[in-house]
């Protein structure tokens, strides 16, 4: 008897991470080099890569549906499942935000802010590498602590992007437009910073 191959849960979070790392490298293309004109492409780019993490988070549901004995608990592989899914559904919404807004110039508190976005989604990335066993050791305790200082640098850089806005005297329609946008920064930030708390949580369950 063919004995049926396992499905490699670690290896897909690793490319619904690096999924997340090309959305927001997209993103911060667009944030340097902004056009509104090439808008209509550059979203269905990123809804590309929208429906590649949906299609591996349908993968894993799928394969944990019928795993008698998955690497760690069925509601933990799911909510780590669906937080990476999050981050890129929360980079791909800031892009959605440009568009839906008609932003016609881009900020430079608003390039600052995509750089933190790219950060963060790397940390997530090496993150996902480092549990290939989910335990908590040095390495896994490194790459949680920069996904949590770079969303610490978010949320600064929120507060800061913020106040300006408020107190700029710019025309109030284009201070909620913007605000809005920074909300949709904040929170793809948010959501790197949520996949280190699930796995800090996680691994914990392992020592």
């Amino acid at each position: 008897m063919i004995k049926k191959k396992r499905f490699n849960y670690y290896l897909t979070f690793q490319l619904m991470a690096d999924t997340a790392c090309s959305c927001a490298l997209e993103l911060m293309k667009v944030l340097k080099n902004y056009d509104p004109s090439m808008m209509e492409a550059h979203l269905q780019t990123m809804h590309h890569y929208e429906n590649d993490a949906d299609q591996r988070k349908h993968d894993v549901l799928s394969a944990l549906a019928k795993d008698n004995r998955p690497p760690f608990e069925h509601e933990d592989i799911a909510a780590l499942c669906n937080a990476l899914d999050d981050v890129v559904d929360m980079v791909e919404d800031v892009s959605i935000g440009l568009h839906i807004y008609n932003i016609k110039e881009i900020k430079e508190d608003a390039q600052a802010y995509g750089k933190v976005i790219v950060k963060c989604c790397d940390a997530v990335s090496q993150l996902m590498k480092a549990i290939e066993k989910m335990e908590y050791n040095e390495k896994v305790e490194d790459c949680i602590r920069s996904v949590d200082l770079l969303e610490d640098k978010g949320d600064l850089l929120f507060a800061d992007t913020t106040r300006k806005l408020f107190s700029s005297g710019m025309d109030p329609i284009e201070v909620i437009q913007w605000k809005s946008i920074y909300d949709r920064m904040e929170k793809a930030c948010d959501a790197c910073e949520e996949v280190g708390h699930l796995v800090e949580s996680m691994s914990m369950k392992y020592v």
